[in-house]
């Protein structure tokens, strides 16, 4: 019983997290923009730091290790790199 609760737990976890980082990814996607003074302040750019965090939460979905990878690096350089235009 105990185990099975433990990942019904982890199951919940895993959806919640999954649905608010996809919901931050499509704002900053959409709108170019990131809510919060804090995330203003460290992402540059945030159309690429917002597809980056889609891409990871698609890597949850289809269990994809590619996809996170490709993610990741998505988001550092939505972070790093400053827009062009």
């Amino acid at each position: 019983m105990a185990f099975g609760s433990l990942l019904l737990f982890c199951m919940g976890l895993t959806a919640v997290v999954s649905v608010g980082v996809g919901s931050l990814g499509i704002y900053a996607f959409t709108r170019n923009r990131v809510p919060g003074r804090p995330l203003r302040r460290i992402v540059r750019n945030p159309r690429l730091w917002g597809l980056g965090l889609l891409f990871q939460v698609a890597s949850l979905l289809t269990y994809s290790w590619i996809l996170l990878a490709v993610g990741l690096v998505v988001t550092i350089c939505g972070h790093a790199l400053k827009p062009t235009g």
